[in-house]
């Protein structure tokens, strides 16, 4: 049975487990009267009490892989809009208020937002502006810049990507193939967490994620890119 989000858009969070971040999200997702949907990937503990202290929205759980997890979402919902945000994002009222003049436009966009990440530091400034400068010359948005889509879209491209690792790449080429004049990079800010930068450094960090694309754009398998990567020092989604 459907969902009863009754906003014409719906905020998706696919999260591995609950988490302060989380908890902090749906506050402001709450905040700002957004309808939302968490998928919480199965086989993972639910903390008792959890999904009643951050009720509000539809909790539901489905294998671990994010993009399936975000299909879920999306199939128990019936509003036209969806914005996927990892469970570590930040919203502000800015952002809310200009998604939801897109929405209210009525015409049909694709798109993601500006990402910036809420640790301090140069480095981390210049790597969000030119993961923003890239991704508005490209079209191809990354998960972290908060997606956002039509179902008209969605369904033109038969369905959300339901797949563990780049299912955010794999929407964006397959929009930008069919819709590429509805591509919308939104001047708007969203956090996330810098702490893979961090924690694994910056070069090893950007040498991993090209070497994981790359491998994508030539074919390899998606399931095997997620085990290699998370076995080889990637941090597990959350």
């Amino acid at each position: 049975m459907a969902a009863e989000c009754t906003e014409n858009i719906t905020v998706i969070v696919p999260t591995r487990a609950q988490s302060e971040t989380l908890s902090r999200l749906l506050d402001q997702i709450k905040r700002f009267g957004l309808s939302f949907v968490v998928v919480q990937a199965s086989g993972t503990t639910m903390v008792p009490g959890y999904a009643d202290i951050n009720a509000g929205g539809l909790w539901l759980q489905a294998p671990a892989s994010r993009g399936g997890q975000v299909a879920a979402g999306i199939a128990e919902c019936n509003t036209d809009w969806f914005w996927v945000l990892h469970d570590d994002s930040e919203i502000d009222i800015e952002t809310v208020e200009r998604l939801l003049n897109v929405v209210a436009s009525g015409t049909p966009r694709w798109g993601r937002c500006n990402v910036y990440f809420k640790e301090r530091g140069w480095p981390l400034r210049v790597i969000a502006a030119m993961m923003n400068l890239r991704s508005s010359l490209s079209k191809i948005c990354t998960g972290d810049q908060g997606m956002f889509f039509h179902r008209a879209h969605i369904d033109s491209v038969g369905g959300f990507p339901a797949q563990p690792l780049m299912e955010d790449i794999e929407l964006s080429v397959r929009l930008k193939g069919c819709a590429a004049k509805d591509f919308l990079a939104l001047p708007a800010p969203l956090g996330t967490s810098g702490r893979r930068w961090l924690e694994q450094g910056f070069i090893l960090t950007i040498l991993r994620m090209w070497w994981l694309r790359w491998r994508y754009f030539f074919g390899a398998d998606p399931g095997v890119l997620f085990l290699q990567y998370y076995r080889s020092g990637g941090i597990r989604p959350q």
